[in-house]
């Protein structure tokens, strides 16, 4: 009976508090809401406790029926001698009682340029109401870190749109050149894709994309899918490509421009990889091969001219015992054909591959001869040489020509 009536008790005060607790977070008076003014917290500074600021600027958060529409923006400037920027705001100056934020104040946070700390401010009297102010740091002599931005942050031939492909195809690279109005898209789909009939997916940051093919005009880029050819016409007189396709991003301060070039990832394309010569006599001096066997042949299967003299970027030594290169390489043409000076799409040339005994170790000798081509953007051809009044970009895989060989001596 006593443990009965003990349990009756604990459950009368379990219930009694319980109804005390609820009673607690009822609004007192619901008739009489409380109402919130976001605005009343509106940050009029933002002040570091490690550094002073050369500059502010403030943009309060957008606040219709007591709600957010958008995040304000804070934009603090410190003397450009600021090492580290791991910062605490010092102090707030709305009504703690109220109002409160976070991360809260001395809160350390490292702020990288460009990218925000996100700095929320919440109502005590009712925590659904709230509002972010995004607080960028740059040091003095830094570009606006929210100033508008004009580019081209995604370009891809997706499946659904292009049947034909394997799979979506991402741009390889998307490149702006600082100091230069030149920049460029490149995109690289398999060898023997239809360029005649490609439809591309495009991301951009500005108020408007244009497009142009050619020698046209720039037009605003249509909402609906838009087909393009994407083959080359290559005018080898004024190193053009006269069909080239360009995009134009734009607001109304300014634009940028991008070329967009379309390859596939291996231009070059050997008759076979591989040869083995008959023995070669030690210092017999340089011996050059004839080109005109089939061995030494080519083919361009790009899209873009390949210039002839094409130097081979590397060679390895497959040897166990190191013996060493002896050989050195180019992309050429026969001799009848020296006047054309680069292998057009779907064309072929001759290997030139040169060997120098002089010297030698007696031996077998196994060589990977390494070519790598690169994009010249401006110019809107394959080469190997770095011109530092072109861009050129590294884009193609590299491809390999093995040759055996073994010298004796006389």
């Amino acid at each position: 009976m006593k443990n009965l009536l003990k349990a009756t008790t604990l459950l009368l005060v379990a219930l009694f508090v319980g109804c005390s607790s609820d009673d607690d977070n009822q609004n007192p008076d619901p008739s009489n809401p409380v109402i919130v003014d976001l605005t009343d917290a509106n940050l009029t500074d933002f002040k570091f406790a490690e550094v002073a600021r050369t500059d502010i600027q403030i943009q309060h958060p957008e606040i219709v029926d007591g709600k957010e529409q958008s995040s304000g923006e804070i934009i603090i400037t410190v003397p450009a001698t600021s090492d580290i920027l791991s910062l605490s705001l010092e102090s707030v100056n709305f009504d703690t009682t109220k109002f409160k934020i976070s991360p809260e104040v001395g809160a350390v946070q490292s702020f990288v340029e460009e990218t925000p700390i996100t700095y929320t401010i919440t109502s005590l009297e009712d925590p659904e109401k709230s509002m972010s102010y995004l607080v960028f740091v740059k040091k003095e002599g830094d570009p606006d870190p929210i100033e508008e931005k004009l580019n081209i942050t995604g370009f891809r031939f997706e499946k659904s749109k292009n049947p034909d492909l394997p799979s979506d195809i991402e741009a390889k690279k998307i490149v702006g050149y600082s100091g230069t109005t030149s920049n460029a898209i490149f995109i690289l789909v398999p060898v023997g894709t239809d360029l005649t009939d490609l439809v591309p997916s495009i991301d951009f940051e500005g108020e408007e994309l244009q497009y142009k093919q050619g020698v046209d005009d720039f037009i605003t880029y249509p909402e609906a899918d838009l087909s393009i050819n994407f083959t080359s016409d290559y005018d080898i007189g004024r190193f053009q490509d006269r069909n080239e396709f360009r995009l134009l991003v734009k607001n109304s301060e300014s634009q940028k421009v991008y070329r967009v070039i379309v390859d596939v990832e291996n231009p070059i394309e050997f008759q076979q990889n591989s040869i083995s010569t008959a023995d070669l006599v030690k210092d017999s001096g340089e011996i050059i091969y004839d080109t005109a066997f089939d061995f030494f042949d080519y083919r361009n299967r790009g899209n873009h001219p390949i210039e002839i003299n094409l130097q081979a970027s590397d060679y390895k030594d497959n040897t166990p015992d190191g013996k060493g290169n002896i050989f050195t390489a180019f992309l050429g043409v026969e001799i009848s054909e020296l006047q054309r000076p680069r292998i057009m799409p779907g064309q072929q040339g001759k290997i030139n591959i040169r060997v120098n005994t002089d010297g030698a170790a007696i031996g077998d000798y196994d060589v990977d001869i390494i070519f790598s081509p690169k994009y010249d953007v401006n110019r809107a051809r394959i080469i190997d040489i770095i011109d530092d009044l072109n861009p050129i970009e590294d884009i193609f895989n590299k491809v390999v020509y093995n040759i055996k060989t073994t010298v004796i001596n006389r």
